[in-house]
Parts: C-alpha cells; structure tokens; sequence
C-alpha cells in the first residue's frame, strides 16, 4: 500500500495529558511525546490506525519504555509489519542523508532527532520525514499544535540552527514496513566495508536488534551508536575476540558494515563458520551457565527469553511507573535479594515483583515474568 500523511500532534487535547510509558506525573505526552507521535504517524501512514494515544497503551502493555524513554524496537510487538531496520546515531557525525533519500523513495518514510530550540546545547525533538523538497526535507512535526497535512513543513527552515542539513540531524531511525508499495534499499552498504578478520554474526532470536554501544554501560540508551538486526555481520576487533562469542556477560568490540565500531554484548553473536572456533556456546536464558559463574553462597535468578532481545527494567520500586535503574538483557543473572523461597514462589506468575541485584551491584526491582532458575553446567 502506499503511504498516506496522517498528521498527530503530541498537544492534542484528547491525549496531552497522559502519562508517557512508565513515566512519572509531569512525563506527558503533549510534553515529551513527540517521539512516540512521530511513530504513530509514521504507523497510520503504512494503513494501521495508531494515535499518539493508542500506541503509547500499547507499547506499554509490550514492556515498550524505559521510564518515558521508548524501546524503539518494540514497535514490531505492536505491529510486525514494521521493524526497525536501522538507528543511527549522528550528533557528531554526518547524518546518512543518501540512505534516508533511499528509504523515502521506498516509500518508507523515516523518524529523526533535531535540535529544538536555539539555547546552548541539545533539546532533543523528534519528527517524521517523509519526502524531499530541493535541499530540504518535508516533515510532518508533532509541535505545535496544528491539525492537518495541507500546509508543507520542512525540516531546516524550523531546526537548521546555522547547520548544514547533514548536521541538522541527530538520530535516524530506519523503520521498514513490509506491506509497503516499492523496493526497499538495504540498510547495509552494498559493499563489504567490514575489512579483513574473524567476524561473528547476530543471532537469529534477536529480534528486535542488536545495539552498538560505545561503552558497556547498559544504564541507558545514551550510548547506543546504532542498532544492527538478526543475521548481521561485524568484524572482532579485540584480540581475543573469538573466544568472547557466546560467552554470557562478555562484551566484544566490533566494527559494523557502515564503519561504525562499539561494544556488543557477546552472548548474542555466534561466530562465522572460517573464523576460529570457540569453547563456549550462546548462553542466553535457554542455555546453561557455568556453575564456576556463580557464588555458591549466593541465590541466582536468570533474565529469560520472555524478555525479549531489548531486555526488561530493573526498577527503584516495586511499580511500572518507577524509577528504572538499568536495562537487564536476557541471560544476565541477578542475586536475589528477599527470600529466596518466596522469590521462586512468583516465577511464571504475572505482574509480580522480585528484589535482587543486577549488574554493577545495582538493586532493584523485576518483574517475575522476565525471570528463570538459571541452568548450570
């Protein structure tokens, strides 16, 4: 089907005041929900109704936010005809203008980061690209609030700020809806990039993507430098990388076919057949764990499947609206913390809280549903 301009603002009144995800009372829509409007328009436009309102329920229901801070990926829980292709962060870089050019003329238009006021540093807003004009982009703005697609509005005559339009742009985010009327261009280069060395490759149960880090900080998504999807290669840069493959709780330096290098955590990569062999296979929350990994004075819980690839939130409190510590990928293990008889009492049950602690010895909150004895081997 071809895409249609249905335009959303954030500050509608019908949905303004409610709450963003797992936000906290002030975290409204109308006040930073431009990013969760940019999608539902770009949803609505591929032909499957979405409001700014509507999506936010229902990522919501799919475990799609960090606190107010939505799972990009988690748009394909909601509607798998549309997956997230590509995130490409560019704050100090040039934005990929000729791929976001490839993508518009598939008729897949695409989510963007700009600057949204001319104060001192970074006021991060989010808008919908979908077509080109001249030297500029026309977009569809959450804000203000302005019903309607009659009048065009482009991107650098609003957010230039001084800058060159591959400088005006910050973040781009590459959806892909399959039901769309065109070819789709490849998120990948159409020449290996990648160099000469042993490469691993993404995981086929990793759904939702792979994030790129620049550190192994897993506390937020600020460091996220791209996103690459199930199937993807990347060149191992750490010498001792192939023996990282596979491997729970390691993290491998890798270089991705754009030239982007960061951190990935390993126990999502296998390795490519030709590359050296390793002793460890995947161990995400299906696999066994080596018992030398854990304390045996300590009781372990292990984040599972259910999780999903983008993982779910270890919280201040035992409530959704809470205060999110860090993000918790499957297969890492987590002490208990309260009793541990009652904490197995609340596996395989719904909306039910276990104390314990994660990574970098935060404590928290998770949710029961996202946990399982771990397996030992």
């Amino acid at each position: 089907m071809g895409f249609k301009l249905v335009y959303y603002s954030q500050q509608d009144p019908q949905w303004k005041n409610d709450i963003l995800g797992f936000g906290e009372a002030g975290d409204t829509l109308g006040r930073y929900g431009c990013a969760v409007a940019s999608v539902a328009m770009l949803i609505s436009g591929h032909g499957y109704a979405e409001t700014p309102q509507t999506l936010n329920k229902k990522l919501k229901n799919a475990d799609g936010f960090l606190g107010s801070l939505i799972r990009w990926g988690s748009v394909s829980q909601v509607h798998p005809q549309i997956t997230l292709k590509d995130s490409v962060n560019c704050e100090d870089t040039d934005a990929p203008l000729a791929r976001i050019n490839t993508s518009l003329a598939a008729g897949q238009p695409v989510v963007v980061r700009v600057d949204s006021s001319p104060e001192p540093g970074l006021q991060w807003h989010y808008v919908m690209v979908y077509g080109r004009k001249d030297d500029d982009y026309l977009m569809l703005d959450p804000i203000p609030y302005q019903p309607g697609t009659a009048k065009e509005d482009l991107l650098m005559a609003r957010y230039s700020r001084g800058r060159s339009l591959k400088r005006a742009i910050q973040q781009v985010l590459f959806y892909n809806c399959s039901t769309a009327d065109g070819m789709v261009g490849s998120s990948q280069s159409g020449t290996d990039t990648l160099g000469e060395g042993p490469r691993a490759r993404v995981k086929d149960e990793v759904t939702l993507g792979l994030n790129i880090r620049s550190s192994t900080d897993i506390s937020s998504m600020a460091n996220v430098i791209t996103t690459v999807l199930a199937g993807t290669e990347l060149l191992l840069l750490d010498a001792d990388g192939t023996s990282k493959v596979g491997v729970l709780n390691q993290w491998v330096r890798v270089r991705e076919s754009g030239g982007r290098e960061g951190f990935v955590a390993a126990w999502y990569l296998d390795l490519v057949p030709g590359g050296t062999s390793t002793s460890s296979t995947g161990s995400t929350s299906g696999s066994s764990v080596p018992a030398q990994q854990m304390d045996p004075k300590k009781k372990y819980l292990m984040v599972s499947d259910a999780a999903g690839a983008s993982g779910t939130a270890l919280r201040k409190t035992a409530s959704n609206s809470a205060v999110v510590q860090m993000n918790l990928l499957p297969g890492m293990l987590l002490i208990v913390i309260e009793p541990y008889t009652k904490a197995k009492g609340k596996l395989g049950k719904q909306n039910q809280w276990i104390y314990v602690r994660g990574p970098n010895r935060k404590l928290g909150y998770v949710l029961s549903q996202f946990v399982q004895l771990p397996k030992t081997s």
